[in-house]
């Protein structure tokens, strides 16, 4: 049973096009007895898959090859749900209700300095742009203090990024601002808009309006930091126990970022038809964005599981084996396609 939820309206003035995203979330409950899911161990792989994303346009290519008949193709039946964040995301990996999601790096690293069952299989950018924002009455870092921001929950990447933009600033993210959870990218863009927050992180979409008005970017984390955002995320148990079915969705999922880079004009219209875009300018701005930082074969970055790793360690003890980016990643099918030379086949 599925069920559908519209996310509030997100604003947008001017340049700002009003939308709602019609967001369908699996109960997780229901998800434990449905049988089209297998769960590990089973003694036949499974292959229908719920994979779920947030709102970030990192998710295009999960998107793009379900509206292509891309995991069709590749002998499975995947439906993307949409989810509030990728901590529920992680949640739904760690049950074994949603064994392949899209998750940031620094969700599936606190899960798994946790003990949870969960990895890294991909992941389409090494970064992206990303600036912290504030309101035009803000003049400086200063006046941050005892204000407040807003991430789409604790834990998640925007999360990671308000952190890493405060510390940048010389602030203190648990102590110097109060930090609203508010869903959504989109919805953390209006209460920027409205005052409700004086500052937050957004993403290249959210900022656009912002930006073009002028509004002061205290930090632009574009290139001070390594972080693989919105990557494909599992657990060892599925993999292990499903390597056909994680090969057909990296094919699935490869092949449709192929797409995205080579067909603009088709990427273009599954971008506007998922996330409700109407003009034609952003849509143009994001796509063109995102063909060309997106990785054409979605190694997960060492130095941005590091990254995530020592900013973890710095908030908590971890033990020594905890310290080691290989502990949060499973290399090993996307290696394969690469040595089958899936991805020379692609280019042909």
């Amino acid at each position: 049973m599925n069920a559908d939820f519209t996310a509030d309206q997100s604003l947008r003035n001017g340049s700002l096009a009003m939308k709602s995203f019609k967001s369908k979330i699996i109960g997780f409950s229901v998800l434990l007895v449905m049988g089209s899911i297998a769960q590990p161990g089973s003694s036949q792989e499974t292959k229908r898959i719920h994979f779920a994303v947030s709102t970030p346009v990192h998710y295009l290519p999960i998107w793009l090859a379900k509206d292509t008949g891309l995991y069709s193709k590749h002998g499975l039946d995947v439906e993307v749900i949409w989810i509030r964040s990728g901590a529920m995301a992680t949640l739904g990996i760690v049950s074994g209700q949603l064994p392949l999601s899209g998750v940031g790096a620094a969700s599936v690293v606190a899960a798994r300095a946790e003990g949870a069952d969960i990895e890294l299989l991909a992941c389409p950018l090494d970064g992206d742009v990303v600036y912290f924002i504030a309101r035009p009455e803000i003049k400086t870092a200063d006046q941050l203090r005892g204000k407040a921001t807003a991430v789409t929950r604790l834990g998640t990447s925007v999360h990671f990024y308000l952190r890493t933009a405060l510390k940048q600033l010389g602030m203190d993210a648990d102590k110097d601002m109060t930090i609203l959870q508010l869903g959504v990218g989109a919805e953390i863009a209006t209460a920027l808009e409205s005052g409700r927050i004086a500052a937050a992180t957004l993403s290249f979409r959210d900022s656009l309006p912002f930006l073009e008005r002028g509004w002061p970017v205290l930090v632009d984390l574009t290139n001070s930091i390594k972080y693989p955002p919105s990557c494909v995320a599992s657990s060892r148990s599925f993999v292990r126990n499903n390597p056909n079915t994680v090969e057909r969705f990296l094919k699935a999922y490869t092949e449709a970022i192929h797409v995205i880079k080579t067909n603009p004009v088709l990427a273009k219209r599954v971008y506007a038809k998922t996330y409700r875009e109407s003009d034609a300018r952003v849509i143009d701005k994001v796509v063109d964005h995102y063909a060309k930082i997106f990785k054409s074969i979605p190694t997960i970055p060492q130095a941005g599981l590091e990254t995530v790793i020592r900013d973890l360690a710095s908030r908590k003890p971890l033990p020594k084996e905890f310290l080691q980016p290989d502990l949060y990643k499973d290399d090993a099918p996307l290696q394969k396609l690469i040595k089958e030379g899936w991805f020379e086949q692609l280019r042909k």
